[in-house]
This record gives C-alpha cells, structure tokens and sequence, in this order.
C-alpha cells in the first residue's frame, strides 16, 4: 500500500485499542448506533405514514462515510478503501411501486442525489450542479452503468468503484487497484502489475479530475482546512507516529 494511503488510515496511538475488551466495545458502540438509527427511522417513518404526506414525500436515507473496525489493521474512516467509502443509499419514492424494495449493485456515487431529487420533484436541475440522476436505476436496477462512482479523501488523492475494480491514485502519482470479483477485501494491490496499466491509464484519464478545486486559505470557516488538505504534512505526522506504533503495540495500516 503506497506511504500515503498508510497516512491516510493511521491510527492514532491515544486510542486505546490495545486495551482489554476494546475493539469488542468499538463494535458494539458501533452496532448500538446502528440500531438507535434505525429505531428512529422507523419513528420518522411511522409519523410520515399517519401524516397526509405519506403519499407525495419521497425518502432518501444515506450515510457520509462507511467505519472501518479493524479491516486492514485500521480503524474509524480517513481511508479511500471500501469499508470507509461504501455507505448506505436507499431511496423510496410512494409512486414507484415496483422499484421499491429492490436493490442495485451498481456503484453510485453520493453526489447524484440532488439531480434525482430535483427529477422525482419535477423542479429544473441548476446547471452548476454536478452528477446524474438515478431515476433510471429506480425504475430498473440492473441497468448497466458506465460512469464509477468518484470518492475523494485529501487534496489531490481519489477513489474509481467500478462493478469489478477499485482504482485508487494519490497525489503523488502511486496507485491501487483491487479486483472486487477475486479480492472483495482489498488485500492485494494490483497496481504494478503490467497487464493493468493500460487499463488504469484509461481510467485517470477518463474519470479522474483534471484540476483541483480553489482551496480555502482565509475566512472564518477555515477550521474545515485539515492535515488531509496538506497531504505532506499529513505523511509527516504518520511517520512520527509509526515511530511510537511497536511501543503502543500497533501495527501500521498494511505497511
């Protein structure tokens, strides 16, 4: 895994992972906010049902992030890998009789969810807005898609998913590619493999970004500026941490 993914999912060494019973409790803290959502979920959508809305409200239901819980010897999100870049999407629309209830493999990607608001609610898309809409895959969702969803984590760093591969490339230049089909768990890294460069290549170019959007230097908002904006200094700070991992008895993220 390129030094920069390892910086990217390091973990910090003030979280007490080594302790007794402690990622049996980060599970269960983890599951319990799990079943608290979906308890009041079920509250919202009790009320909606008793309301007279019921029958012209569509419900979007999503996530920002996935959580790793110790897949590839890491833990929480700041990864481009799967288990922190997959995130719950579903989306229930009271006129799509036979669309709801089904599910889609296909991957999709967070930012579609505006255009297919504003298709579902008859309103004209701003043409400032990015991504597609996913009426078309409410309606069938084994229609083919060619367009993978596009994740980002720290400047100049980005995530391909495609129905079989994850390409991954940093801002450095070094990559990853995993086969989901062979390797659903991203243990090996394909990216040096001669056989997939042409197909990498067709990918950057295809899909990846071709400029980086104006980073935010001033104003009072700027404490959303993190070490992920600075992408040398976040390798700096992993490795004075990777100094202190075998004294804290962690191992780095697939090192």
């Amino acid at each position: 895994v390129p030094l920069v993914g390892q910086s990217n999912a390091q973990i910090y060494v003030e979280i007490p992972v080594r302790q007794d019973q402690a990622w049996e409790e980060i599970r269960r803290g983890y599951l319990a906010s799990v079943n608290f959502t979906d308890d009041n979920v079920g509250r919202v959508l009790d009320a909606l049902g008793r309301s007279s809305y019921s029958d012209n409200t569509v419900v979007v239901l999503w996530s920002d992030h996935g959580y790793h819980l110790g897949e590839k010897r890491t833990f929480s999100k700041f990864s481009l890998w799967e288990e922190a870049t997959r995130t719950p999407l579903i989306i229930y629309d009271p006129r799509n009789k036979s669309g709801n209830g089904q599910s889609c493999s296909q991957p999709i990607g967070l930012i579609n969810i505006y255009r297919t608001l504003c298709e579902l609610s008859g309103l004209k898309t701003p043409d400032y807005v990015d991504g597609i809409s996913l009426v078309p895959w409410l309606d069938e969702p084994k229609l083919p898609k060619e367009r993978p969803a596009l994740i980002t984590w720290g400047r100049g760093n980005y995530s391909l998913r495609l129905n079989q591969w994850r390409y991954t490339r940093y801002f450095d230049g070094t990559e990853e590619l995993y086969d989901h089909h062979q390797d659903p768990h991203e243990w090996n890294n394909l990216a040096s493999r001669p056989e997939y460069m042409e197909m990498m290549q067709k990918l950057a170019s295809t899909w990846l970004p071709k400029q980086e959007a104006a980073q935010v230097t001033s104003g009072r908002e700027l404490y959303n500026v993190s070490d992920a904006d600075q992408p040398e200094k976040m390798i700096k700070s992993y490795q004075r941490y990777v100094k202190r991992y075998k004294k804290a008895g962690l191992l780095p993220p697939l090192d």
